[in-house]
């Protein structure tokens, strides 16, 4: 875990998220937050008032009328869409322009918000409060990869030269040439965003959810198999009830009725285009 640490550290533009995100998110945590105060801030950022009115305007939310005020859209969204938007869009804003050698960042945005679309349809099929939780989570998994491809290019070179056929094999070779794996790197990064404790110790434990820490065994599990969806929707294959799953825990552990999982994963695809069009992911 030193390792990945060290990897973030070093990387000073990944390592912290602009003031304006801790001030918002703290808004967000307040329950008697005014929807006034909320359009104040995000106003004094045009770039995330421009993406929060073009959210709001999408084709994702369909409202029959033109949002044109930030005030408005926050109360049309509510608050907790709204802690999700301005999470994806502080991110895409804080990597915009950073294009590692040899990733693919418009194929690392579409499955990055895939994740993070499919994490948050299963909170909702098992009435979990926690769907926004759910989507930072999916959303977050992947970014140790960021990371690793800014930091440490050359090994990872040698590690996509290796080839591999899914994300453990993937994982045991970065913790052999590199010395850590992206879920590592990743609660590392969330760390240093001074995140929710929880959120970095899911996704750490993405690969291997027995190894969160207890309470946590589920979402870990939810979001492992989350990538297996989003895995088999990247290559163009069908989602059924029977798909090879990563971890073979993780469909009883995850609670999901994997039944649903064609449906649910329709459901993420009907939303994909339109969210990443409105976050300018592209």
């Amino acid at each position: 875990m030193r390792l990945a640490q060290e990897l973030v550290a070093g990387q000073k533009h990944l390592a912290t998220l602009p003031d304006l995100y801790y001030k918002l998110r703290q808004a967000l945590a307040d329950p008697e937050v005014r929807v006034s105060e909320l359009a104040r801030l995000i106003e004094n950022d045009p770039s995330l008032t421009a993406t929060l009115l073009q959210v709001a305007n999408s084709a994702f939310y369909g409202f029959p009328r033109r949002i044109e005020t930030v005030s408005r859209a926050i109360s049309l969204i509510g608050l907790d869409q709204v802690g999700e938007i301005v999470l994806t869009a502080t991110l895409a804003g804080a990597f915009h322009g950073i294009r590692p050698r040899r990733m693919d960042m418009d194929r690392f945005w579409r499955g990055s918000i895939r994740r993070a679309l499919m994490c948050r349809q299963f909170a909702r099929h098992l009435g979990a409060r926690e769907a926004e939780r759910a989507f930072v989570i999916g959303l977050l998994s992947d970014m140790g990869h960021l990371v690793m491809y800014h930091a440490v290019p050359d090994l990872m070179g040698i590690v996509l030269d290796m080839g591999q056929e899914n994300l453990n094999e993937l994982a045991e070779k970065e913790r052999s040439i590199v010395g850590c794996d992206f879920a590592e790197v990743g609660a590392a990064l969330c760390s240093s965003w001074h995140l929710p404790e929880h959120i970095g110790q899911v996704i750490g434990a993405q690969l291997d959810p027995l190894s969160a820490p207890e309470g946590l065994h589920e979402e870990a599990a939810r979001l492992n198999l989350a990538i297996s969806v989003t895995e088999l929707l990247a290559r163009g294959e069908t989602v059924t009830a029977g798909i090879s799953v990563l971890d073979e825990d993780a469909p009883e552990l995850s609670g999901v009725d994997l039944a649903l999982l064609p449906v649910l994963a329709e459901h993420c695809e009907a939303q994909l285009d339109s969210v990443l069009r409105s976050l300018g992911l592209s």
